[in-house]
């Protein structure tokens, strides 16, 4: 769908990311942390999005969306995408300039049920970096808070720890966007459900 040369990183054009993705997730333990590093410090850095963050996104959620394991790397890029923000980076989108963080979180909270359906079949640091998206998600959806209370209610040890705190994570934003009047900082609707 992107055309990776026209969408940039924090030090240029990201023609290169396509094959720094697939280590991330398809590569061995190794390959997926240093695939996380390199896509950390150039799409999504400390709190930056840059407008390849559109391209990554799309992409590991196009292979959640047909089933495939997304691994622990997946989840954590996820996670960084989504509480990051563009900074004044627009997408071109059928002619229409879209905010680069708008975009991936509009697209992330869209497949939603599908994270919902994953979660359930997640372990180790698989389900602890899909916890910590499902953490944030709560600044805008209620159904996030959902899932973490259902993990609760059926996990033990690490990952029932895990759940927990990103339901007291998820619990505090959702109680901030409330008290915003049911507005998020992305687009400025109500998305909890």
């Amino acid at each position: 769908m992107w055309d990776w040369r026209e969408l940039e990183t924090m030090s240029g054009e990201a023609s290169g990311i396509p094959s720094v993705l697939q280590q991330l997730l398809h590569g061995t333990a190794e390959q997926r942390a240093k695939a996380f590093r390199s896509l950390y410090g150039k799409v999504a850095n400390q709190g930056d999005l840059y407008t390849s963050a559109a391209g990554v996104t799309d992409t590991i959620l196009n292979d959640l969306r047909l089933g495939r394991y997304i691994p622990e790397f997946g989840w954590l890029m996820l996670h960084e995408i989504f509480r990051s923000f563009g900074r004044d980076k627009y997408l071109m989108i059928d002619g229409h300039p879209i905010e680069i963080d708008a975009y991936c979180r509009e697209r992330i909270l869209e497949t939603l049920p599908v994270i919902d359906e994953v979660a359930t079949n997640l372990s180790g640091k698989d389900f602890e970096y899909a916890a910590f998206l499902l953490g944030d998600i709560g600044e805008y959806s209620n159904q996030a808070i959902a899932i973490l209370e259902r993990e609760v209610s059926r996990s033990s040890g690490e990952r029932l720890q895990s759940a927990r705190d990103q339901l007291e994570v998820a619990t505090e934003l959702a109680r901030e966007r409330e008290l915003n009047g049911g507005n998020t900082q992305a687009t400025g609707t109500d998305e909890s459900e």
